[in-house]
C-alpha cells in the first residue's frame, strides 16, 4: 500500500500527537520530526524511529518528505508555513491559522501559489458530542441552530507555566479558535456582525499581556452565540479543560459537557482531577482519540489527491472573526465581520 513520507515541526504537546498518529498510520510514515530544541526534538525522535533536525530549511530541503504538520505556538505559523508551501510540501497546520490577519492571509497566499493541499486542524469537527449535534441538525431533527452558548477555559497553569509565550497570544486565540469554529459549523454560515468584551487583570499582574478572558457575540443570518473563553480557572478547579456548550434549536435543544469524562482522580491532599479521555489517550502503542482522524483525514486527502478536509481558507476566516472580537473589545463597539 502505498504511503505518505511525512514530518512534524513542533515537538510539544500537541505535536506528539501528529506525530504518534503518523507513526502508527497505515498510511503514512513519518519520516522526521523539528523543533529549535534540539533536545526535545531528539526524544520524540527516539519515541518514534524516525530522524530529528532543528530547522524547517532541513524538512523543505528533504525530497523524501511529501507533508508536513506545523504544530508551532499559534503566533508563529507563518514563516514555517511559507518555507514548506515554497518547498512544495503538503501542510497540515494547528488552529488557529495565525494569530492576525496579515500572517493568516500569507499562509493562504502562499499555499494557493504552490498549488498544495493545506488544511487547517479545526478537530473539535472530529468529536463525538459535536458530530452528534451536527447529525441532529442536518436530519432536521432539532430544526434549525437558533442560539448557542458555549464555553472552553484553561485552568490558569497552561497561560502561567505551560507556555513561555502566553503573552503574543491569548485565550481568544489558544481556546476561542475552537468556539468561533464550531459556531460557524454548526450555523453552516459566519458571523455578520461580533461583540466582544475582555479583561486583563490577573495574568497582567504576572507580567504575561494577554487577555484573561474574552467574552464574544456573534450574530447569524439564522441567529446568535455566545462564546466564552478564559485563562484563569483557578488551580483546584478538577479538570485542566473545562469545556461544554448549549445549543438551542427551533424545534430542539442540545447540550455537551466534556469536563467529566468518567474518571475522576483524588490524591492524599484532596485534590482532584478528571483527565480529558476522549481526545489523545495512549492504548497499546497507540493513540485513542479524535484528535487522530482529522491527521488521518489528511493523510488520505493528499494520497488521493482530494480537497483538504478543512481547507486552509476556513482557517483565515476564523482569524478575521477572532480579531473583529478584538477591535469590538477595545473599542467597545460592535464590529462587522468582513471576510
Amino acid at each position: 500500500m502505498k504511503k505518505l513520507n511525512v514530518a512534524v515541526v513542533g515537538c510539544g504537546i500537541f505535536g506528539e500527537t501528529h506525530a504518534a498518529t503518523y507513526a502508527n498510520f497505515h498510511q503514512s510514515e513519518l519520516v522526521a520530526v523539528c523543533d529549535i530544541d534540539e533536545k526535545r526534538a531528539r526524544k520524540m525522535a527516539e519515541k518514534f524511529g524516525c530522524r530529528y533536525v532543528s530547522g524547517v530549511e532541513e524538512i523543505a530541503g528533504d525530497p523524501e518528505i511529501q507533508a508536513v504538520s506545523v504544530v508551532v505556538p499559534d503566533f508563529a505559523h507563518r514563516e514555517p508555513c511559507e518555507v514548506l508551501a515554497q518547498a512544495g510540501k503538503h501542510i497540515l497546520v494547528e488552529k488557529p491559522l495565525a494569530t492576525c490577519i496579515e500572517d493568516a492571509e500569507a499562509i493562504v497566499q502562499a499555499a494557493e501559489k504552490a498549488g498544495i493541499t493545506c488544511m487547517i486542524d479545526f478537530h473539535n469537527r472530529y468529536n463525538p458530542p459535536f458530530t452528534s449535534v451536527k447529525e441532529k441538525l442536518g436530519s432536521g431533527e432539532i430544526g434549525e441552530p437558533q442560539m448557542m452558548v458555549a464555553s472552553l477555559s484553561d485552568r490558569i497553569e497552561v497561560a502561567t507555566e505551560w507556555f513561555g509565550w502566553s503573552s503574543k497570544t491569548g485565550p481568544e486565540w489558544f481556546l476561542g479558535s475552537h468556539l468561533v469554529d464550531l459556531a460557524c459549523w454548526l450555523f453552516e454560515e459566519y458571523p455578520t456582525s461580533v461583540f466582544a468584551e475582555g479583561r486583563k487583570d490577573v495574568l497582567a499582574a504576572k507580567g504575561i499581556d494577554c487577555y484573561d478572558a474574552m467574552q464574544m457575540h456573534l450574530s447569524f443570518g439564522k441567529g446568535m452565540a455566545t462564546l466564552q473563553t478564559s485563562w484563569i480557572v483557578p488551580e483546584g478547579w478538577p479538570t485542566v479543560c473545562d469545556f461544554w456548550m448549549s445549543l438551542q434549536a427551533t424545534a430542539g435543544r442540545a447540550d455537551v459537557r466534556l469536563a467529566n469524562q468518567g474518571v475522576t482522580f483524588a490524591d492524599s491532599k484532596g485534590r482532584f482531577d478528571w483527565p480529558f479521555l476522549i481526545g489523545a489517550t495512549p492504548v497499546g502503542q497507540e493513540e485513542f482519540g479524535f484528535c487522530q482522524l482529522p491527521i488521518r483525514d489528511f493523510v488520505r486527502a493528499v494520497l488521493e489527491n482530494n480537497p483538504a478536509p478543512i481547507p486552509v481558507e476556513e482557517g483565515l476566516k476564523n482569524v478575521k472573526v477572532i480579531a473583529a472580537a478584538r477591535r469590538s473589545a477595545e473599542s467597545k463597539k460592535v464590529i462587522e465581520v468582513k471576510l
